[in-house]
């Protein structure tokens, strides 16, 4: 298990070429804290052509958990069934996220790729929570200037048998599952793909366990910043507009109470990512962003686009992930695809990461 998850990270942000070869079908998987999102492309010499997209709810810590229990397997199971991925011979990726998983910055002298693999085989402990015999890892350069013999990098990290847990379970259903992805790396690539390699774009997925912001120049990811929310209930708040947003005509109907607390939520979003973009603007000499693409369950809150752009002075909206993939008129005039099309970024990145790992 331990070669091929290793097999399957190096080089963990390879971007999706254009697609050439024969046609074939690509499934990208992003489970989340609370809903399962899956897409399934195929693939053909002109553009990638969206067959089908599910969303389901999961249980609660069914993914986050470090313990796996066999009533949480059972249930993930169902989920699979319910979105139809049923086993059959494509490619199927996954991506992981949530406390199993670390993405940490590291500041190191410059040295060769060899030596910088040697000196964190050798000090990985040094530089991480865990115990280094249970986890994978991989080593992510963002092509940033190299500053007082100094080169920025990321290290990416989980834990063996949370990785073992999900690609088993997958694997109970008749699925291979391919490769392992994480939502970082995931996100940029879909941002790469649908708007292009020029410019400055700066991506913010919005969800459970947080605030992710990946800056992305020239189609690289060159700086990412995952911060945790400052107040704990806005777990049950916002998967309650999630839902309502969901399950609705007409949107999320919210009473005045709960309306000033979501006021709360935009502050601090707004806050976080007004002084993510400062930073980069004062290290960075490239152009400015382009526009900030909102992804995630809790980017769906009513107001959150506004508030941003009227405070940063350029566009926000939220991302389309399916900006330049075929969309059949069947699936576009499909209400609910509509309404979780900007939660389906990861699944995406994933499907698209698949094109270059089949």
């Amino acid at each position: 298990m331990l070669v091929k998850m290793i097999t399957t990270w190096k080089e963990i942000a390879t971007q999706a070429g254009r697609f050439l070869g024969k046609s074939h079908d690509v499934i990208g998987v992003d489970v989340g804290s609370r809903f399962m999102k899956s897409v399934k492309l195929q693939v053909d010499r002109s553009c990638p052509i969206l067959k089908t997209f599910e969303i389901g709810t999961v249980a609660s810590n069914t993914y986050y958990d470090s313990q796996s229990s066999r009533e949480k397997d059972k249930h993930l199971s169902q989920i699979i069934q319910q979105n139809q991925l049923t086993p059959v011979p494509h490619t199927v990726g996954i991506s992981v996220s949530g406390p199993q998983v670390l993405l940490k910055p590291l500041s190191l002298p410059v040295m060769t790729e060899n030596d910088l693999r040697e000196h964190l085989t050798l000090e990985l402990d040094r530089y991480i929570p865990f115990d280094v015999q249970d986890v994978v890892w991989d080593i992510y350069h963002p092509n940033v200037p190299v500053k007082e013999g100094k080169q920025e990098h990321f290290l990416v990290m989980a834990k063996k048998e949370f990785i073992k847990n999900q690609i088993q379970q997958f694997e109970q259903e008749g699925m291979k599952v391919s490769f392992v992805d994480v939502d970082t790396f995931a996100l940029a690539n879909m941002v790469a793909y649908n708007y292009g390699n020029e410019g400055t774009w700066f991506i913010v997925h919005l969800g459970p366990t947080g605030i992710l912001s990946v800056m992305i120049q020239e189609g690289i990811p060159v700086h990412i910043r995952q911060v945790s929310y400052e107040a704990e209930w806005y777990g049950e708040l916002l998967d309650r507009v999630l839902i309502s947003h969901e399950m609705t005509d007409g949107g999320c109907k919210l009473g005045a109470s709960e309306m000033l607390l979501l006021q709360q939520f935009i502050q601090e979003t707004t806050s976080q990512i007004f002084g993510f973009i400062k930073h980069f603007s004062d290290i960075s000499d490239k152009a400015v962003v382009s526009a900030v693409l909102l992804s995630g369950g809790y980017s769906m809150v009513g107001g959150l686009t506004e508030k941003l752009a009227d405070q940063l002075q350029i566009p926000v909206s939220l991302v389309n992930p399916f900006k330049e993939i075929a969309v059949p008129l069947a699936i576009q005039q499909d209400v609910r695809f509509q309404k979780v099309s900007p939660l389906l970024g990861v699944a995406v990145g994933v499907a698209l990461r698949g094109v270059v790992s089949s």
